[in-house]
């Protein structure tokens, strides 16, 4: 079935900071690699494309109603809302912003961004620069907010950010030894993953957990994890992580580095299909 009128690249870019969104990456990949043996078939649709632009849903909807039942295929959703069209139960969804059946980081591929500053000292205990888009938000900004040496500034973020905006946010985030990290409109944050890419701790804040690889990694190694319920042991938790922990943290990310690149998504995804 040609799906290529469901390929499209809005130009809607988000974070400002991404340059290649993860399902046409994804797509490229595949294709780059000679459509390398893979058991289930990918469905090369870009949802998260389509959901921010227009495109004929109805005609999407049918294809899916009349895709083959016999088969197993697999495709890749970054939306936070999942596939806003009814799929097949033979179609495997590997989901990045907190929809789908495997978790993948909701992260995006900009190496040189981050390299002018993952090296600066930390003179910020703690911090959250970023919008308040769920209730878990406000109640961490509202939990915390009182103490001085935890940095919140919260304000609107979209795809047309300021470059001090953004030069901002690069620098308050590297310069923190914590960066909170709450779930936002999705289950999860892009700033999980900046975090770890600015060389900073993240605080994971949840309700209802999205977390990738955990069938490889213990979580708790190399980051904060902290449902909302105990916000308000969340200062005390952080004041009583020592530098040697911290330095703990870091190496077992760095361990598992490789699986928080688009390539190293790529070949989890691949090697997922092929269990």
């Amino acid at each position: 079935m040609d799906l290529t009128e469901f390929q499209k690249v809005s130009g809607i870019v988000y974070p400002p900071f991404s340059l290649c969104p993860f399902e046409k990456y994804f797509h490229d990949f595949i294709i780059n690699q000679n459509n390398q043996e893979v058991e289930r078939k990918y469905i090369p649709v870009y949802w998260t494309e389509l959901q921010i632009s227009s495109y004929d849903r109805n005609k999407l909807q049918f294809i899916m109603d009349n895709w083959d039942k016999e088969g197993s295929y697999f495709t890749i959703v970054q939306h936070d809302d999942g596939i806003n069209v009814s799929i097949p139960q033979n179609i495997k969804v590997f989901g990045m912003g907190g929809n789908g059946h495997i978790p993948l980081p909701l992260t995006y591929d900009n190496k040189d961004i981050f390299e002018n500053y993952k090296y600066n000292s930390k003179n910020i205990f703690c911090s959250f620069i970023g919008s308040i888009t769920h209730s878990v938000r406000q109640k961490m900004v509202d939990t915390l907010n009182k103490y001085s040496d935890v940095m919140i500034s919260t304000d609107n973020w979209t795809n047309d950010i300021s470059k001090s905006k953004q030069d901002h946010f690069l620098n308050i985030t590297s310069s923190s030894r914590f960066t909170l990290c709450p779930r936002g409109y999705g289950k999860t944050s892009f700033r999980l993953y900046e975090a770890f890419k600015l060389k900073s701790i993240p605080v994971y804040i949840y309700d209802d957990s999205f977390l990738p690889y955990k069938e490889i990694l213990d979580w708790t190694k190399m980051c904060v994890v902290i449902h909302i319920s105990e916000i308000e042991y969340l200062y005390l938790i952080l004041k009583s992580i020592t530098d040697e922990q911290i330095n703990e943290m870091f190496n077992y990310y760095a361990e598992y580095e490789y699986l928080f690149t688009y390539d190293g998504m790529c070949d989890y995804v691949v090697n997922n299909c092929n269990r």
